[in-house]
């Protein structure tokens, strides 16, 4: 037999490969919602096998996509309301910063206005809001067809999610198996800690940062709440960034105790110990990597993937550190799994 003969097996493998490869060069452009929706599957397959036992895998798939649409429009609708509603106090509050700093050094750090736009801070607020939503959504119809395929996707893959493992997994050797299955569970528990903590974190951010503001006697504390959270769900940097912006707003005004207290305090109590304790803390429970792997993860991949790298970044490192394991367990050094037991 010609050792290089491919088998009918193989041959049958390559052509699905080829056909699943010509799909994704395709339909490239959704790749970004094809893995936030699955990204979002997995977070919600816990629920999704919970309510199993009660109601049929259509009723649950159902009720829980629509429950999706119904939190992102819900959130998108009210943080709109109160922006928007807040805008001529958001473009004081901007203006404000820019001619308090205007002769200083930080104004170099600050977005660049003309004199008119200062002026009229709310609507050069609104123009660029419009402008930016307009870069994203350049194609309106592709944009909509995106929100569909979104959702059609997030179905599919709650219902078939486990008949498609089974089957890509069922013809495995067990040792194979056995780094499939672990590298899957990582997998699995970061996307979790990405998602569910974030959006955690964030409404805990925003219920803290409610009676924080109204203590230091802020005009409208739920709206300094609303930025908060809102920024807190920018990995990383988001609700530093907003903290700051406060504290230098209270420069600006001459309140100095105010900016002391936002930063002393506000800092601690609305995004440091967050950061460093309970977001660590839950997703130490699910994520058998250190946290800091998941920072450099979403720091690498943020840059060159755009909003996909935030699930795709810290996956993949998740994963690399996942192998090295199982490499140092299973092959190199059996001994390994005695040392670490």
């Amino acid at each position: 037999m010609d050792p290089f003969q491919i088998s009918e097996n193989q041959q049958l493998l390559l052509l699905i490969c080829a056909i699943y490869i010509t799909c994704i060069l395709v339909f490239w452009p959704l790749m970004t919602v094809c893995i936030w929706s699955a990204a979002i599957a997995i977070g919600l397959m816990p629920f999704h096998k919970q309510l199993l036992r009660i109601v049929k895998p259509s009723v649950s798939v159902t009720f829980i996509t629509l429950w999706v649409l119904l939190v992102i429009l819900l959130v998108l609708s009210v943080s709109a309301s109160i922006l928007y509603g807040n805008i001529d106090h958001i473009g004081t509050m901007v203006a404000s910063l820019v001619h308090g700093f205007k002769n200083t050094g930080i104004s170099a750090f600050l977005p660049t206005f003309t004199e008119a736009q200062v002026s009229h801070m709310p609507e050069t607020l609104v123009q660029l809001l419009l402008q930016s939503l307009l870069s994203l959504t350049s194609n309106v119809m592709q944009s909509l067809i995106s929100i569909i395929i979104f959702f059609l996707s997030l179905s599919m893959l709650l219902y078939y999610g486990d008949q498609i493992w089974n089957t890509l997994t069922r013809t495995l050797s067990p040792k194979l198996f056995f780094a499939v299955e672990k590298m899957a569970e990582i997998s699995s528990n970061t996307i979790y800690a990405l998602i569910i903590v974030q959006i955690s974190a964030a409404l805990i951010s925003f219920l803290l940062a409610i009676p924080f503001f109204t203590f230091l006697g802020v005009d409208d504390p739920l709206l300094f709440a609303t930025l908060i959270g809102l920024a807190m769900l920018i990995p990383l940097i988001g609700a530093q960034i907003m903290i700051l912006f406060f504290a230098l707003y209270f420069l600006s005004l001459g309140d100095t105790w105010s900016a002391v207290i936002t930063l002393l305090v506000g800092y601690p109590l609305l995004s440091g110990w967050i950061d460093f304790y309970y977001r660590p803390v839950m997703m130490g429970k699910r994520v058998a990597i250190p946290p800091v792997m998941m920072m450099i993860g979403i720091l690498a991949g943020v840059p060159f993937m755009g909003i996909a790298g935030f699930i795709i970044g810290p996956v993949l490192v998740a994963l690399a550190v996942t192998g090295y394991k199982i490499l140092a367990e299973e092959v190199c050094d059996p001994a390994f799994r005695s040392h670490q037991n």
